[in-house]
């Protein structure tokens, strides 16, 4: 079962996201705060990071490149409103979303980037 650690700084968002995710038959984690990613890819080890850009506590563009340092091989997704850069490498990224109230989009992503 792929695993995915969602990051938004939302509640109602992370707890939406946790529900849908789990749905499509994923392990999820999910946490407010960018501080927590190094500790939580490190416990939980997940597949893919999905990451608001736009944390409380610091830069999602910040936590991505610090996951692509862990393991360059984990999947990150910038999940945030507004356009998508030109180069998602240069943020640490392998895809961005825009969020919406509807989660296809999102959906695809996870679907693109963990085939079953």
């Amino acid at each position: 079962m792929p695993r995915i650690l969602f990051v938004d700084g939302e509640p109602h968002i992370r707890q939406l996201c946790l529900e849908e995710l789990q749905d499509e038959g994923h392990e999820v984690q999910v946490t407010g705060q960018g501080g927590e990613v190094v500790r939580l890819v490190d416990s939980f080890q997940p597949d893919m990071v999905i990451l608001e850009v736009l944390l409380p506590d610091m830069s999602g563009l910040e936590a991505g490149r610090m996951i692509k340092g862990i393991n360059r091989q984990t999947r990150v997704v910038l999940y945030s409103y507004g356009c998508a850069p030109r180069d998602l490498s240069s943020w640490g990224a392998d895809d961005f979303v825009v969020k919406s109230p509807n989660l296809d989009g999102l959906k695809a992503a996870v679907r693109r980037l963990l085939p079953a």
